[in-house]
């Protein structure tokens, strides 16, 4: 029983995505001083104003470059979205002095703690630059 309830709710949460009416965003993640972040992710957080509270997320690339996608589609719902940003993952194949360094502050890992915000409009081509504080390590 608990298989088939747990594929209807794969169904569901699949299907639900087509239904989110998404819009382009595009962006660039630099420290305050203009050089660009050049590995993590960011993730944002809708505030709800669309009709859910949805996630949208992205590579930030070695140029700072970002296009948020959700479900696996590009784009973002309308609305007021909070924004994280998660640095490199580890390589076990490296000694703890070459991993990859975080080059944000800590700070922007966290809902709660992340001052981030992005505005998604509908009808537009959204681009944003989220500045950030560096490293404090």
């Amino acid at each position: 029983m608990k298989r088939f309830l747990s594929l209807g709710v794969l169904i569901f949460a699949l299907g639900c995505g087509d239904s989110l009416k998404l819009h382009e965003v595009t962006g660039t993640v630099t420290l305050e001083n203009g050089k660009p972040i050049t590995q993590g992710m960011i993730e944002t957080m809708s505030d709800g104003s669309s009709g859910a509270k949805v996630n949208a997320s992205a590579q930030i690339n070695k140029d700072g470059t970002f296009t948020l996608e959700t479900v696996g589609k590009k784009g973002a719902v309308a609305g007021t979205h909070k924004v994280v940003l998660i640095g490199p993952p580890g390589n076990s194949d490296l000694p703890i002095d070459k991993q990859p360094r975080r080059e944000f502050d800590i700070k922007y890992q966290d809902y709660g703690s992340s001052d981030l915000t992005l505005e998604v409009k509908p009808g537009i081509a959204n681009k944003v630059t989220l500045k950030v504080q560096p490293n404090k390590n």
